[in-house]
C-alpha cells in the first residue's frame, strides 16, 4: 500500500507455468502465511529448528506451544490430541496476520470481514458436522435447556438455536472490530503526532515536547502487539469452548 489504501483490493495478475492467476493482496498474504506455517511445522518435525532458527526462536515457539496445549487440554481433556494441531495452526495464522498489519506500508488481512467470516464459519460449520457425526440427530438436544417448565421449552430452544447460529458471526465481528478499532486509533494518534512533532522538530529539535508524543506512539504500537496475540488467543479459546458443547451437553 505505497500509493493508496485501495491497493489491497486490486487484483494482481501473476503468470505461473503459462497460466495467469488473479490474486488480491489479501489472498497473496494468506498464501504466504500458510506456506510459512507449513515451513515451521516441517522444521519442527525434522528437528532442525536449533540449526536454522536458533535456540531463542525455538524456545519462544515451544513456550507458546505448551501454553496453548495446556489451555486447550483444560477444556477438551482426552480430545486434545485430536484437535490441538488445528487450533494451534489457527492461533499462529491469526497472530501472524495481525502482526503483519503493524509493519509499515502493509495491512492486516483480519481487518477484512471476508477473512474473519471465513475463519469463523469454517470453525462453526466444522463443529456442526462433528456434532452430527458424533451424536446424530441427538445433537439437536444441545438446544434443549433442562430444568425449566415445558411451556418455555420451545421459546428457549429457539433462543438457543439463534445463539448457536450467531456464534460464527460473533467470532468474526469480535476479531474484525478489535483489529480495526486498534488500527484506527493507532493511525489517528500517529497522524496527530506527525502534525505535532514535524514543526517542532525543525524549531526546537529534540525537546521534551517533541519526544513525549513519539513515546506515546511507541506505547500504542506495543499495545497493538499485545492485542494481536490476545485476539488470536480469544478466537481459539472461544472456538474450543464451542467445540466442547459437542461432547458436553447442558
Amino acid at each position: 500500500m505505497l500509493f493508496s489504501p485501495f491497493e489491497q483490493f486490486q487484483i494482481q495478475n501473476y503468470n505461473i507455468l503459462n497460466f495467469t492467476y488473479g490474486f488480491t493482496d489479501t489472498i497473496l498474504i494468506s498464501l504466504n502465511l500458510i506456506f510459512f506455517l507449513q515451513l515451521i511445522y516441517l522444521t519442527l518435525n525434522f528437528k532442525v529448528s536449533y540449526t536454522y532458527f536458533g535456540t531463542f526462536f525455538y524456545s519462544i515457539l515451544q513456550g507458546v506451544y505448551n501454553f496453548i496445549h495446556s489451555t486447550i487440554d483444560s477444556y477438551l481433556g482426552d480430545k486434545t490430541k485430536m484437535f490441538f494441531p488445528f487450533f494451534f495452526y489457527l492461533f499462529l495464522f491469526i497472530c501472524l496476520s495481525n502482526l503483519i498489519g503493524i509493519i509499515p506500508f502493509s495491512f492486516t488481512i483480519t481487518s477484512h470481514l471476508n477473512i474473519t467470516f471465513s475463519l469463523s464459519f469454517m470453525v462453526w460449520w466444522g463443529i456442526c458436522l462433528l456434532g452430527f457425526y458424533e451424536s446424530g440427530l441427538a445433537f439437536i438436544a444441545l438446544f434443549y435447556v433442562s430444568g425449566i417448565p415445558f411451556a418455555l421449552v420451545p421459546f428457549l430452544a429457539i433462543i438457543e438455536f439463534i445463539s448457536f447460529t450467531f456464534r460464527s458471526v460473533s467470532l468474526a465481528l469480535r476479531l474484525f472490530a478489535n483489529i480495526v478499532a486498534g488500527h484506527i486509533l493507532l493511525d489517528t494518534v500517529a497522524l496527530f503526532i506527525y502534525k505535532l512533532v514535524n514543526p517542532l522538530f525543525y524549531s526546537i529539535k529534540f525537546s521534551l515536547i517533541a519526544v513525549l508524543p513519539l513515546v506515546l506512539c511507541i506505547v500504542l504500537i506495543l499495545f497493538e502487539l499485545v492485542v494481536a496475540f490476545l485476539q488470536g488467543y480469544i478466537f481459539v479459546i472461544l472456538s474450543v469452548i464451542y467445540l466442547k458443547d459437542v461432547y458436553v451437553a447442558h
